[in-house]
């Protein structure tokens, strides 16, 4: 596969991923938050599973039987159920802009927290990625309701869950290479803790859940499950800083679909808010990749 080729197909998974934001908050017209997550999840599950049993299938046995591996993984789902579902809870109130570039603070907290708990090394450019990403945040939440901003609130805890996440994701596949089989255990455990709270808190039925039927779909076949699947098979091939900034369009899609379908009006404070997001992540992404390229060439 070309880079060109695997750079579009990472496009179509950011844009897949941008506008599920429209489906997670559109889809709780008749149903509740964990309700959702329990049902895109389980669609997801549906998809992977099956991959995972034809190109690993001797690597659950691996996984389970290894104390370790087995931990990881449940700590990942564990942390991808809490992530999840308090940014799908803070869609009741929270606009699809906030949403989308408050959840992707998670790429500059990863970087602050390798550089303090795991004492990696970053460069000096990170600082003013965070400073623009907090000093968009601010612009994003500001001039709201109490409720709204304490609806942002929750997507802030749920980047730094997200954050958490990726770093398992990290640590795992750096021990042991099995994408399809680490998120169906993900996929999983995200089903059945969802579906316990649905059952205490929502009261899900049957017949709700086929009144959000298009909503569901659309999350979990083709965000949790074929937009995963193309960037297991699409990443490796791509070069890594164009893949960097295609990944970080994702709330760039998010904003424009929420614009565009469900009339989600910006303003100007909102707007430079969501740039000085989009250009600290891209920086976080982009930069130490464009100064490891440097000292290459200078070696």
């Amino acid at each position: 596969m070309s880079h060109t080729k695997a750079n579009f197909l990472l496009l179509i998974a950011s844009f897949i991923w941008g506008t599920a934001f429209i489906s997670q908050a559109m889809g709780m017209d008749y149903i509740g938050p964990f309700t959702f997550s329990f049902a895109r999840t389980f669609l997801g599950f549906l998809v992977v599973l099956p991959l995972a049993l034809i190109f690993e299938k001797n690597n659950f046995a691996k996984i389970f039987f290894n104390n370790q591996l087995l931990f990881i993984s449940l700590a990942t789902g564990f942390v991808f159920f809490i992530g999840m579902n308090l940014q799908q809870y803070a869609l009741l109130k929270s606009q699809v802009a906030n949403a989308s570039f408050l959840t992707t603070l998670y790429v500059p907290i990863v970087a602050i927290i390798s550089r303090f708990v795991f004492k990696s090394s970053i460069y000096w450019i990170i600082w003013i990625a965070v400073f623009l990403s907090i000093y968009g945040s601010y612009l994003l939440t500001t001039n709201q309701s109490l409720e709204v901003q304490l609806s942002d609130g929750l997507l802030f805890l749920s980047a730094l869950f997200f954050a958490f996440h990726i770093i398992l994701i990290d640590v795992f596949m750096k021990k042991f290479n099995s994408p399809f089989c680490f998120a169906s255990i993900q996929y999983i455990i995200v089903v059945v803790l969802s579906l316990i709270v649905s059952l205490f808190f929502e009261n899900p039925s049957l017949e709700n859940l086929r009144l959000e039927w298009i909503e569901i779909v659309y999350c979990g076949l083709l965000s949790t499950g074929i937009a995963y699947t193309i960037q297991i098979v699409a990443q490796g091939k791509a070069n890594p800083a164009p893949a960097a900034i295609i990944f970080s369009m994702e709330s760039v899609f998010a904003t424009l679909a929420g614009w565009i379908i469900m009339d989600q009006y910006l303003d100007n404070y909102k707007i430079i808010g969501c740039a000085c997001i989009f250009l600290g992540v891209v920086l976080v992404q982009v930069m130490p990749l464009y100064v490891k390229k440097i000292k290459k060439y200078n070696v």
